[in-house]
């Protein structure tokens, strides 16, 4: 239920959504001084378990021109399940300068940005998490990286992961399920679900 009400709020009301990021920025900061050092120090853990140059990096504001169009020019069936906030180069600049969202791209070996996720972060010790692949890179395992890669970062944060996904986009469903311990904990207007995600746990046997 907060969750909905949390979202409906963003849409309808962008201005005050705005002022609210903004003081949860602030107290993010404080709570959370390593929030991104922690999140790069996860992602050097993915890298070194690929062999195929996938290279997961923090966004930083130098990325923002090069995010915006790999976002902007994905198919429409692409981000039709994908929403979570504007794709401008305003928008994501200040986002990577915030200390709220953790912002990962993913690059091939050609350097050419493949994907995009992020965390959201909030004071109280809540993340939101969300993802974007391109068409040509799937079946690489790039989005179970992904989702394993926010849901490490949060637990070292002593943050709870969650994720809002519609159960129309079956591979985002299977992905998370894949690579995360995911539970459903609410079901939202629109067929959407509402998960929180551990990391998974792996048996040494």
């Amino acid at each position: 239920m907060i969750t909905s009400l949390l979202v409906k709020f963003k849409h309808s009301c962008p201005g005050l959504w705005k002022i609210v990021e903004s003081v949860n920025s602030s107290l993010t900061a404080l709570r959370y001084p390593r929030l991104k050092a922690i999140a790069a120090a996860q992602a050097a853990i993915t890298n070194a378990t690929r062999t195929d140059g996938i290279t997961f990096s923090i966004v930083t504001t130098a990325d923002a021109e090069e995010l915006s169009l790999f976002l902007t020019s994905m198919p429409d069936e692409r981000v039709s399940h994908f929403n979570p906030h504007p794709f401008d180069v305003a928008t994501l600049r200040r986002m990577a300068r915030g200390s709220a969202f953790v912002m990962w791209k993913v690059t091939d070996a050609s350097g050419i940005c493949v994907g995009y996720n992020f965390l959201r972060c909030f004071f109280n010790g809540k993340s939101f998490h969300g993802l974007a692949v391109a068409a040509n890179a799937e079946g690489r395992g790039i989005g179970g990286d992904m989702w394993a890669l926010g849901a490490r970062t949060a637990a070292a944060l002593g943050l709870t992961m969650r994720a809002t996904i519609s159960e129309s986009n079956l591979p985002s469903l299977r992905s998370c399920r894949r690579a995360t311990d995911c539970s459903v904990i609410d079901r939202l207007d629109n067929n959407y679900i509402l998960v929180e995600c551990r990391p998974k746990i792996v048996d040494p046997g």
